[in-house]
């Protein structure tokens, strides 16, 4: 996480006061390395940028030293991404003065400025600062919160996962000859999407996204659709007259084990005078064995979205707290 901050700091040190009958002025900027300035170091940053690497000092007749810092903090930060894309996260900066003792300095901090939003799809939902107190170094912590709005998200891969299922479903609509063609293509297109989308989903955190589990599901659903188009898809083909070759006559046919000699359940060895009246029984049979795996796919479509919008609402996982963040137990915000 990046983030831009500005520290405004004050402190009085009355070695540095002057009388202004002596001295005709109020106040006075000089070199921020020619007084004491406390060092601060922040314990989940990884790169400090700062804005003026030689910012000015401001000296005031009684005393008061005030020192402005504008710097850019690039930090790690264990976002819970278990309800992404509408997760909400708080990272924290730990602003530490390893060169002092709590005893030689004490820090009154709070928040005068508050940015509403860092990018589009992320909202600043609250700021606070605190400084715990009995702790062997001086320090105080900022808790950002942050919330994905999803909108990105959401139009990029939501609304085409709705679409997907629909046209999944719409292709009990189109007959057989047609449907494998359309389902192949059908499944193909979803690999594209999905291995475009697995790169775009964040994987850098103790929680990984229920959404990647939903994708994956939905890849599994898709190819059982397939599967089952290609089976029904066979057992209609004029070709397939196996079940005829091996007894089946009529409406009152039965299929036998034993085959005459002249005989066998081999398609090439028929003269295909029956096959036409084969394939009138085996279509009604067909028929009623797609309208079962219809109902069967879409039993399973609504079962596996029911719970998983259980699993959605009922889980939850908390990040871990970044490395050394022990001394955050405790802080109530």
């Amino acid at each position: 996480m990046s983030v831009v901050l500005l520290l405004n700091q004050s402190w009085y040190n009355k070695e540095l006061a002057w009388d202004e009958e002596d001295f005709p002025f109020t106040t006075m900027i000089i070199p921020w390395g020619s007084v004491w300035t406390p060092t601060l170091t922040v314990e989940e940053a990884y790169e400090v940028t700062w804005s003026n690497e030689s910012p000015d000092v401001i000296l005031h007749k009684d005393g008061k030293v005030e020192l402005q810092l504008t710097l850019r903090i690039d930090s790690n930060c264990n976002f819970d991404l278990i309800h992404y894309p509408i997760d909400s996260s708080d990272c924290t900066l730990s602003f530490f003065s390893l060169a002092s003792k709590e005893s030689e300095l004490e820090f009154k901090v709070s928040v005068k400025n508050k940015i509403l939003n860092v990018k589009r799809e992320y909202l600043i939902t609250g700021v606070n600062i605190r400084s715990p107190k009995n702790m062997e170094q001086p320090y105080f912590v900022v808790k950002i919160t942050i919330q994905n709005t999803g909108v990105r998200i959401i139009l990029s891969l939501i609304v085409p996962s709705t679409a997907l299922i629909v046209s999944d479903l719409c292709g009990f609509l189109i007959p057989l000859k047609e449907r494998l063609s359309y389902m192949v293509t059908l499944l193909l297109a979803y690999l594209v999407f999905y291995s475009s989308l697995v790169g775009s989903l964040p994987g850098s955190s103790s929680c990984s996204p229920l959404l990647s589990y939903y994708y994956t599901c939905l890849l599994m659903l898709l190819f059982f659709r397939t599967i089952q188009t290609i089976v029904v898809a066979k057992l209609v083909s004029d070709n397939f007259n196996l079940w005829q070759n091996c007894g089946f006559r009529g409406e009152n046919a039965t299929i036998t084990t034993r085959l005459p000699k002249d005989q066998s359940c081999h398609p090439e060895d028929s003269d295909g005078s029956d096959t036409n009246e084969g394939s009138s029984h085996l279509k009604p049979a067909s028929a009623a064995l797609d309208k079962l795996f219809f109902f069967i796919y879409l039993g399973l479509v609504v079962t596996f979205h029911v719970l998983f919008l259980a699993v959605w609402a009922l889980w939850q996982c908390k990040s871990e707290k970044p490395p050394g963040g022990d001394h955050l137990d405790g802080i109530q915000w």
